[in-house]
């Protein structure tokens, strides 16, 4: 029975801390990632200046930028 309570207590564990995992591309290149802090739970992208495209994590998805992109699983902020 310590066992099974042992086991359910590190799964909990384990899975609340995935929620704090997040990760998504930061740069204009696809190839540098980041872990997003914890409350921010989405990834984004847009352009500025019709030219300048911005990557990131965020807790809400930016308004006013063209072709604003956000989601919420791993590196998904990747455009497509």
């Amino acid at each position: 029975m310590k066992t099974l309570l042992l086991t359910l207590v590190v799964v909990t564990i384990l899975c609340l801390d995935l929620g704090y995992t997040l990760e998504c591309y930061d740069t204009p290149f696809k190839w540098h990632t980041m872990t997003c802090p914890k409350g921010q739970n989405l990834c984004f992208y847009y352009f500025t200046w019709k030219f300048i495209f911005v990557r990131g994590c965020a807790a809400t998805c930016p308004v006013g930028y063209s072709h604003t992109h956000c989601c919420n699983t791993d590196k998904c902020n990747e455009k497509k």
